[in-house]
């Protein structure tokens, strides 16, 4: 039995208040849920970049301390650094390699070697973003005790 005077739901009046809240609701969350996809593709760039780079002055140091003269391991780490970033798709804006003091480079000494990697970030699109960030690690490896080393030029 349907009493009079009651609407059903289908006949309220109240429909007409409600009518485009869901496109409303829709064109206010999309840019909010753009910009957090957004971000998580920056977050998820960075940290293989990050990891890609430590890869590559983890690999130029130790190609440093296996050189026999510190030039000939400025060239290695430049080489190694360059070459791992390359297997790795890693395009760098600028990319510098530098080896710390050259007098720890003797037998038994170490060489450290700083990676740092110029990322561009102006495919993720979101306003306020750099263009680049820059990303570097720091490597050290010991030189072998046993092995001769030359001059440090």
């Amino acid at each position: 039995m349907i009493r009079e005077g009651v609407p059903r739901s289908s006949d309220s009046g109240g429909g007409h208040a409600e009518r485009g809240a869901a496109t409303v609701e829709m064109v206010l969350l999309t840019p909010l849920f753009l910009a957090v996809l957004a971000f998580l593709v920056l977050a998820g760039r960075l940290s293989t970049v990050s990891a890609d780079v430590a890869a590559a002055s983890r690999d130029a140091a130790r190609a440093a301390s296996l050189a026999s003269t510190y030039s000939a391991a400025v060239d290695a780490a430049e080489e190694t650094a360059t070459g791992s970033l390359a297997r790795q798709d890693v395009t760098c804006r600028n990319l510098t390699v530098e080896l710390g003091d050259p007098s720890t480079f003797v037998a038994g000494g170490e060489v450290e070697v700083r990676v740092a990697c110029e990322v561009l970030l102006g495919d993720v699109a979101l306003p306020g973003l750099p263009g680049s960030r820059i990303v570097g690690r720091t490597s050290t490896e010991v030189i072998d005790r046993w092995r001769s080393v030359g001059p440090a030029g």
